[in-house]
């Protein structure tokens, strides 16, 4: 039976960054990250005997009709399409689409979004035949099988879908068979899987890596990993944990993690690998054994390797090590330089855990990355001049300053939703874009601006100027001065086309020193 796994397309200005990225997007420069899961889903399908193809409609450029015909030529039995919060509209009007030219093909759709509101959407959306909710590569499977079970879609949507773990579906309408119009079914909850290790590769002979990028991008041939699931921890506005991954934190061995660095490396030619596990260093000894695999083969000199972790998971030992195992990034997500404000989010670390974790890294040779989130509810100007005077202080190789965007799902979309605070819920605002928060303390448009300001009193300031310039030794780093340049200046210039002050004030000269962003500026 054949099966389609697609990151559909995400029409409009820019470039949809849905795949594999926490907070969805849209970018003005092709900045698309491998689609890790979707990979592991092509993995499991294959493995299961499955004739699997897919399709990267943003990666290809694809309109929704042109995706809907590609998906009819293949004519897969079962089209298993991403979606995302901010594309929803899109990826419904998609999902229609494949209907009108593909009767036959059952429509499932995955994601945080339709996962919170999948009853809604097979409700309200006839082509969309089912919801694949939560982690999703095994439910995908197990829906294949049922519907390869049976050549009768009202059979098969009758009684072989009710077995199927994680899925809601519409059942099939006695009086005709079909299943357009019949009840909605909602299956109990898949449970998360386990062990890692059974799961396969993700599968980059049919994912090809060419043309995406991961983490800070170096111009190399980069893909991604995940070498553990799941987050203990409960910061508000975190979306995949609470939604598809959850809280019980699954590692994969590091004999396992070290053999697919392995494949990507020696068999994929890939020389950078961004780790996208919400927190890499949360098993110490773990981490320790995967930096010493990779120096036994050898891995060291052929591929440098970026990390997500938190302030309060590392220290002198394992930074040395991951050093010596050719680690050249952490990305951290600092959040906030107000005590006050990481107590609001939930985020469990403290300023001078922070303030440690950068020294040891810088010390070890290791470049960072340090996050910030404005806007949380309880923020104020001073807890946000805060945060800014904070950031100068730690002084990261590279700093986001972000507005929080409240995912259906997280804590933060419930208390915004409970109090009034939401300034919208029209879902294609829902980009990282501008702020959709409005409280007692801060309006959007004051949240906005802020932004802006932060971006401006760090990236102009004599210091870090200086800092960049010193840092230059050949002429690469020229080069990656001016990607990070022109980054900072087009971000800026984005920020400020939403806001009234913005729109007072022309564009700054950016200073040359404003680089040491790569050439990267993601959100999660």
């Amino acid at each position: 039976m054949k099966v389609l796994v697609a990151n559909p397309p995400w029409p409009g200005p820019g470039y949809g960054a849905r795949s594999d990225v926490r907070w969805p997007h849209k970018r003005s420069d092709k900045y698309i990250e491998y689609p890790i899961y979707l990979a592991y889903t092509v993995a499991v399908l294959a493995e299961a005997g499955f004739e699997v193809s897919f399709v990267d409609a943003v990666m290809d450029e694809l309109t929704i009709e042109e995706f809907a015909r590609r998906v009819c030529d293949f004519g897969p039995r079962l089209a298993l399409i991403e979606t995302s919060t901010p594309s929803i509209d899109f990826d419904l009007e998609t999902a229609a689409a494949i209907k009108r030219l593909s009767p036959e093909t059952f429509v499932a759709l995955m994601g945080s979004h339709v996962t919170y509101f999948d009853r809604e959407t097979v409700t309200e959306n006839p082509a969309v035949d089912a919801v694949v909710r939560g982690e999703f590569e095994y439910t995908a499977a197990d829906l294949a099988h049922a519907l390869d079970a049976s050549g009768d879609p009202a059979a098969s949507s009758g009684h072989s879908l009710s077995s199927v773990l994680g899925l809601t579906y519409r059942d099939a309408d006695p009086s005709t068979g079909s299943g357009c119009h019949g009840d909605v079914r909602r299956n109990p909850d898949r449970p998360l899987f386990e062990p890692l290790d059974q799961m396969p590769f993700p599968a980059r002979h049919i994912v090809k890596g060419e043309g995406y990028r991961a983490g800070i991008y170096s111009g190399g041939q980069p893909t991604a990993m995940v070498s553990s699931r799941g987050c203990p921890y409960h910061c508000t506005f975190c979306l995949w944990p609470s939604v598809l991954y959850g809280h019980k934190f699954r590692a994969r061995s590091a004999q396992n993690v070290v053999d697919e660095i392995e494949e990507a490396v020696r068999t994929y030619g890939h020389d950078e690998i961004y780790f996208d596990d919400d927190t890499f260093t949360i098993d110490r000894q773990r981490v320790l054994d995967i930096c010493r695999l990779i120096q036994d083969r050898g891995l060291e000199k052929e591929v440098e390797w970026i990390a997500q972790c938190r302030v309060d998971t590392v220290d002198r030992e394992m930074l040395e090590a991951m050093k010596a195992a050719n680690c050249g990034y952490i990305l951290f997500g600092v959040e906030s330089g107000s005590p006050q404000m990481l107590k609001k989010m939930k985020k469990g670390i403290t300023l001078d855990k922070v303030r440690q974790a950068f020294k040891l890294t810088k010390e070890v040779g290791i470049k960072t990355q340090a996050f910030f989130l404005f806007g949380i509810p309880g923020e104020t100007q001073e807890t946000i001049q805060e945060t800014v005077e904070f950031a100068k202080e730690i002084n990261a190789s590279s700093t986001q300053f972000a507005v929080a965007i409240p995912h259906p799902g997280t804590a933060l979309y419930e208390e915004c939703k409970a109090n009034g605070w939401l300034t919208t819920e029209n879902w294609a605002d829902y980009t990282a874009e501008a702020s959709l928060i409005e409280t007692p303390w801060l309006t959007a448009e004051e949240v906005e601006r802020a932004r802006i300001r932060a971006y401006r009193q760090y990236y102009y300031r004599p210091r870090f100027i200086v800092g960049e310039a010193l840092k230059i030794r050949r002429l690469a780093d020229i080069k990656r001065l001016a990607r990070g340049a022109n980054s900072v200046r087009a971000r800026i210039k984005f920020f400020c086309q939403g806001t009234e002050e913005g729109q007072q004030q022309t564009a700054r000269t950016t200073p040359a020193g404003a680089a040491s962003t790569g050439s990267s500026f993601d959100v999660r």
